[in-house]
C-alpha cells in the first residue's frame, strides 16, 4: 500500500472514531431522529405524531411483551402490530399499535404477534 493510499484508510478510519464518538452522547431517539429523517417520512407527519401521542396516553409507557419501563437511554416505542409495510391502510389506526421496548420492538421487526 503507498502513503497516499494509508494516509485516505487513516482518514477514513478516524472519521469513524469521530462519529461513533458523536453517536455515543446521544439517546436513542436522538440517534432514530438522524436516521428516520432521510429514510421515513411518515414518522414525522402531523398525523402519525399525534396518534403516536394519544397512544402512549391510552396504552401508558410499558412495553407490552416484557414489562420493561420507558427511561431516557431505553425508550418505549410505539409500534404497528400489523407492519405497515404489509397493512399500509392500518398504519393510521391506533387499534393497530402496542408500546414496546427497543429490543422487543427489534426482535419483532416486521412480523406480526
Amino acid at each position: 500500500m503507498n502513503n497516499k493510499a494509508l494516509v485516505q484508510q487513516l482518514k477514513r478510519s478516524n472519521a469513524k472514531k469521530q462519529l461513533n464518538l458523536y453517536l455515543s452522547k446521544l439517546s436513542n431517539n436522538e440517534i432514530a431522529k438522524l436516521v428516520y429523517k432521510t429514510t421515513d417520512p411518515f414518522l414525522y407527519s402531523k398525523e402519525w405524531r399525534d396518534l403516536r401521542k394519544k397512544a402512549v396516553e391510552m396504552y401508558g409507557t410499558v412495553c407490552v411483551k416484557c414489562g420493561a419501563q420507558s427511561t431516557k437511554k431505553m425508550p418505549i416505542n410505539i409500534d404497528h402490530i400489523k407492519p405497515r409495510k404489509y397493512f399500509p391502510h392500518l398504519a393510521l389506526d391506533i387499534t393497530n399499535l402496542q408500546p414496546l421496548c427497543q429490543p422487543c420492538n427489534k426482535r419483532k421487526g416486521n412480523n406480526i404477534y
